[in-house]
């Protein structure tokens, strides 16, 4: 955000903020100015780049000297440029609020740029960290103090491509999508099912191994994921370990550090035994330990000529949060999320674009577009009256829900709020909702 450097508009500045509208085709750019009387009849001039990707705002004389640049989230059109040349203003005129006004105008997207073209809101690459992502070499360690939680591989873990290259490490593994189980259920409910007295007794022989197999192999009806000594396994918010595959770790002792599982028995938090965070917790079900993405570093992608020049990396809890969010969209085609803490309040979400590109001039930001989902949210103070409403009082809206441990669902909320103070002031609610994003994760950028 640029501002003026005179003593008396010492206070003037300009803050540009633009969302690309794929589906009509166009770009809204805000323009925000505080609420100074002297701006009252002001307006901010634009113009586009020769790219057509930038735009620059200014203000006319005496405040001449301010100017702010930015990079659309899209190429918009040749014609676009042409328009604003001849109206030389935004064309909508600034709406006065609380704290200064906001002009917005609408940019026409060159139909050729490739941000146009059919693809999948929800493909794969919106979770972080996966085996992909991995090798034998990648460690977890804590993303506050940098106490490592992965003991170093003995003998017994060695991993490679043949015999001849096996060498100690850990092997990765992605664990299966959300409904796997359901889907498992579905097709055991749903299987032929011969009766003592068929005469065809090859058929119920062969789907007796069937069972034995799929016992085995993970899949059968009342099989279920468990922690694997020498196996990382992963899925979308945490990653599933042996305890003994652990250091750096304790129980917590406390009771605010044990929550009921659904099974009725009780699971603790992981702390880091330097620094106290908590790290994760138990998981009785899988019998392992449960480690949070958001809590953790790792040096993902180590080259295999050693350690020396390692990068440890970590991702912000919002796009832990995001990726949750996107894999309970694509599991339950829902849009609308209860989340709490295991609180009698919480938050309701309602994700209105997961797939949002935008760009502004917030000092935080890059100059390239950012990709986000566009959340509406507001607060609850009795979400079971929206999860389990009392016969005769069906809930107004469908809804899932996902339980948060407490640090995770605080740095959402403020992540939400902080999001909120970041939009344009007119952009900033919607009727009852708040207005929000959540930054999500792409491959692509991440490479």
């Amino acid at each position: 955000m640029s501002t003026a450097s005179g003593p008396q508009d010492a206070d003037v500045s300009l803050y540009l903020h633009a969302e690309l509208l794929p589906n009509i085709r166009q770009i809204t750019l805000y323009v925000s100015l505080p609420q100074i009387p002297a701006l009252e009849a002001i307006r901010p001039e634009i113009q586009l780049s020769e790219s057509c990707k930038f735009v620059t705002v200014s203000l006319s004389k005496p405040f001449d000297h301010v100017a702010e640049t930015i990079k659309l989230p899209a190429r918009v059109t040749d014609a676009t440029r042409r328009t604003l040349n001849i109206n030389t203003a935004v064309s909508s005129p600034g709406k006065p609020t609380s704290g200064g006004y906001d002009y917005s105008v609408r940019m026409h997207i060159d139909p050729s740029d490739p941000v146009l073209a059919p693809r999948d809101e929800l493909i794969d690459d919106y979770v972080p960290w996966t085996a992909a992502d991995m090798s034998s070499l990648t460690r977890i360690r804590c993303r506050g103090c940098g106490t490592p939680f992965l003991k170093e591989p003995g003998p017994d873990h060695a991993v490679g491509k043949s015999d001849q290259s096996l060498q100690p490490g850990w092997l990765w593994k992605d664990l299966p999508s959300g409904n796997w189980a359901e889907m498992m259920d579905f097709w055991h409910c749903h299987k032929p099912d011969p009766h003592e007295d068929d005469p065809k007794s090859e058929a119920a022989a062969a789907l007796k191994l069937e069972d034995q197999n799929a016992q085995i192999k993970g899949f059968g009806a009342s099989s279920r994921v468990e922690a694997i000594s020498g196996t990382v396994l992963i899925d979308v918010a945490t990653f599933l370990l042996s305890e003994a595959d652990c250091v750096g770790l304790k129980k917590g002792n406390t009771e605010e550090a044990q929550a009921s599982t659904a099974e009725g028995s009780l699971e603790r938090t992981l702390e880091c035994t330097k620094c106290k965070a908590i790290i994760g917790m138990e998981d009785p079900s899988a019998r392992g330990w449960r480690l949070l993405k958001a809590n953790a570093s790792l040096n993902a992608n180590v080259p295999s000529s050693g350690l020396d020049q390692e990068q440890w990396q970590s991702h912000p809890t919002q796009m832990i949060v995001a990726a949750q969010l996107l894999e309970l969209i694509e599991r339950e085609s829902a849009r609308r999320f209860v989340v709490h803490c295991g609180q009698k309040s919480g938050l309701l979400l309602w994700v209105f674009n997961p797939d949002l590109r935008y760009s502004n001039s917030s000092s935080g930001h890059s100059v390239n577009a950012q990709q986000a989902m566009k959340v509406f949210f507001q607060k609850t103070l009795e979400i079971d009256k929206l999860l389990a409403p009392e016969i005769g009082n069906p809930s107004p809206l469908s809804v899932e829900e996902l339980e948060l441990p407490s640090m995770v669902y605080e740095a959402l909320s403020e992540a939400l709020q902080g999001s909120n103070q970041m939009l344009p002031l007119t952009a900033r609610n919607f009727n009852e909702w708040q207005v929000g994003l959540l930054s999500r994760f792409s491959r692509v950028q991440a490479t």
